[in-house]
């Protein structure tokens, strides 16, 4: 009955919240679009780049960040609709800001020379760099994606442990975007860029109030 209550007083957000889920996995895509070299390409590797170790197995951690990110949006759109409004409508607005600054300042990450075979993880690496080219760099979705994610399980207070671990589990996504050489120190403004998004529409839509 209570199930039921609760569709009632929320169907219109499910609705919207339809429509945005949409518009996340549209403006995902972006992505794609502009992942080539343009005429100007900035490389923001420093002294300090380069002395950050390769490390494979950091691919696995990586590669978690899909369906980390799925999990919580369908969580937040089946029981807090309220909230899932506002953090779809940060991840839009990351996907294009971020994409914005990928157009009119492309960046590239030089990465290393792997050898097929070597080990189960680095052939995981090498497919990801087939399968991702080398621009697209600043600021980083990766650290970007992964701090919101992490930042909307902070709206509510019975929900703090799983923000903890998942303010760990952002730690180790973005080492892991340093240590496959997937990206530079410079990049991780993506995180925040992302918190900052994040809390502009904390603000706007009151999630203190349902904390």
């Amino acid at each position: 009955m209570k199930v039921i209550e609760f569709l009632k007083k929320n169907y219109k957000l499910y609705l919207i919240n339809t429509a945005l889920s949409v518009l996340i996995y549209y403006t995902s895509k972006i992505y794609d679009l502009t992942n080539y070299a343009t005429s100007s390409v900035h490389i923001l590797v420093t002294p300090f780049d380069k002395l950050v170790p390769f490390i494979p197995q950091f691919i696995l951690i990586y590669n978690s960040l899909e369906t980390v990110i799925y999990i919580t949006l369908l969580f937040f759109f089946i029981f807090h609709p309220r909230i899932f409004t506002p953090f779809a409508l940060s991840m839009i607005s990351l996907f294009l800001v971020s994409n914005f600054v990928y157009v009119v300042f492309q960046t590239y990450v030089p990465r290393p020379t792997l050898e097929p075979g070597s080990n189960y993880f680095v052939n995981k690496v090498i497919e990801l760099y087939r399968s991702d080219n080398p621009y697209n760099c600043f600021p980083s979705l990766h650290c970007g994606t992964s701090a919101l994610t992490a930042s909307v399980w902070f709206t509510k207070k019975k929900y703090r442990v799983v923000a903890y671990i998942m303010s760990i589990w952002v730690i180790l996504i973005i080492l892991s975007t340093q240590f496959l050489k997937q990206h530079v120190i410079a990049d991780i403004i993506g995180a925040p860029l992302a918190i900052g998004i994040f809390l502009i529409f904390y603000k706007l839509f009151h999630l203190q109030e349902v904390s």
